[in-house]
């Protein structure tokens, strides 16, 4: 059973990397659905407007920034210029966002080099788990015991990003895919690169690199960085103005279509910051596709979120895979794949507990992992027996074209199975997300509580985990 099939402990998270920007600019939705005087003109005139327009605002610095990276590029300048202009690129997108707070940042790119050489040096191997080690060990120290928790919680978002890069470089080199540690400067651009380091993704040294090459501009590049800009504006606007004018009714009767709702305005904001990603990594020169060189047409792609394939889900297993592509990328091949020797189960253990502590010590987000890894291990093994027992492409993810199962995908019994599996990955996905809402600054600012959690799923009854139960013991049952 393949961790890619079923597992991908990314976090219900990129949002925060938002909630460090100052959430003032696009926090407009609350509070309007209970205007007596409200109108649609009036919604677009003190919402959208405003968010779009703070929005560019508050993202054109990086933009600029990230342009200027990609038009160095084009005049053959020499590989060590590029990381010295990725490296202050990088200092001056922090200082924008995070101002005072970059040094948080900082301190973890010295440490993980310092790291990376010293287990280079002495061991000679195993530059991966020593880097993990002692990255993570920094982390928690800082969050637990020195940091100030809603400083800290401004720089989380970023911190996962440089955590990663500096792990999955001790790992490339452990395995070949990187013949040498890179020098200082070369792992300082990598780890601060404008293109990735305020909004993500992650990406491996080996894309950094190719950044570097001078690929001409073309209608295509910009029309692909316009595309995703837009894309981009449009999950802000849903997240903060369309969201929270849904289901306005505060009767109880509506409390899962609230519950929809509040997930629906998370998984939007999102959006927003995975298209923003991939706006800022194109932009930066990542994604270019076709050998220039050979006469082929350079294309422009930069995948981090597939909103479409969480949206309307077949299974948790395709949600938990397309939230977060890149993060998936890197908890399959450094985490998965490394601990694999060690049994399934306790890789799988393994990779739950990175992501968890990658992305805080937060009781929120480790309960909502946690669920959301065992409901997807569930509906995985239940789906797979029902797929052999019947012969059916009901399978947690879309069988080939070519598989061996006697009822296709146009059968009627596997149309509706797997319309009954995505409407409950769907009602899953308003419990789990239900805990990201925004109903106290403060609170939100510093980091969810045991007590938010609880009192969230409390009023819906726990009526997902109860779902997941049933689910599991009909498994039990049958296998």
């Amino acid at each position: 059973m393949e961790y890619d099939e079923y597992e991908d402990y990314d976090e219900y998270d990129q949002d925060n990397m938002m909630q460090q920007y100052g959430d003032e600019y696009y926090d407009y939705g609350d509070g309007m659905q209970q205007d007596q005087d409200f109108t649609y003109w009036g919604h677009f005139e003190n919402c959208v407007v405003p968010s779009i327009s703070q929005g560019v605002q508050i993202t054109l610095p990086l933009l600029l920034l990230c342009m200027a990276m990609k038009v160095t590029t084009l005049f053959s300048l020499p590989s060590s210029v590029f990381h010295f202009l990725s490296i202050g690129s990088g200092l001056v997108a922090m200082a924008f966002f995070f101002e005072k707070y970059l040094f948080y940042i900082i301190s973890l790119t010295v440490l993980g080099y310092f790291a990376l050489q010293v287990a280079n040096q002495t061991l000679g191997k195993y530059r991966g788990a020593v880097c993990a080690v002692v990255v993570v060990t920094y982390l928690v120290i800082m969050e637990l015991f020195l940091a100030d928790p809603s400083q800290w919680h401004r720089v989380r978002g970023c911190q996962m990003i440089v955590a990663m890069k500096i792990i999955s470089v001790g790992f490339d080199v452990d395995q070949g895919t990187l013949k040498e540690i890179p020098d200082v400067i070369e792992f300082t651009g990598y780890c601060v690169f404008a293109g990735s380091i305020i909004f993500g993704p992650w990406i491996s040294f080996s894309t950094y690199a190719l950044a570097a090459q001078g690929v001409d501009l073309d209608l295509r590049y910009t029309a692909t960085v316009v595309v995703k800009l837009l894309q981009a504006l449009a999950c802000l606007v849903v997240s903060t103005c369309i969201a929270p004018i849904m289901f306005t009714s505060e009767s109880w009767h509506y409390k899962w279509l609230h519950a929809y709702r509040d997930a629906m305005s998370f998984r939007f904001s999102h959006y927003f910051i995975s298209y923003l990603s991939e706006t800022t990594s194109i932009l930066a020169g990542l994604g270019a596709t076709g050998n220039v060189e050979e006469g082929d047409k350079v294309k422009w792609s930069f995948a981090v979120a597939k909103p479409l394939n969480v949206e309307l889900p077949r299974s948790l297993v395709e949600v938990v895979t397309n939230w977060n592509l890149p993060m998936h990328s890197w908890l399959k091949n450094y985490v998965f794949k490394t601990s694999r020797h060690l049994g399934n189960f306790a890789a799988i253990l393994l990779t739950y507990a990175a992501s968890s502590l990658l992305h805080g010590i937060n009781f929120q987000l480790a309960a909502v992992l946690l669920s959301l890894g065992l409901y997807s291990y569930t509906e995985y093994v239940l789906r797979q027996k029902l797929s052999d027992a019947f012969s059916a492409c009901v399978g947690a993810k879309a069988c080939k074209p070519a598989c061996s199962h006697r009822n296709k995908k146009k059968n009627v019994f596997v149309i509706l199975t797997n319309v009954v599996f995505g409407l409950l990955a769907m009602f899953h996905l308003a419990y789990l997300g239900l805990m990201f809402d925004t109903d106290d600054s403060e609170l939100e600012e510093q980091g969810y509580d045991w007590t938010h959690t609880l009192s969230k799923w409390s009023h819906l009854n726990y009526a997902s985990h109860w779902v997941a139960l049933i689910t599991f013991v009909f498994y039990w049952l049958i296998k």
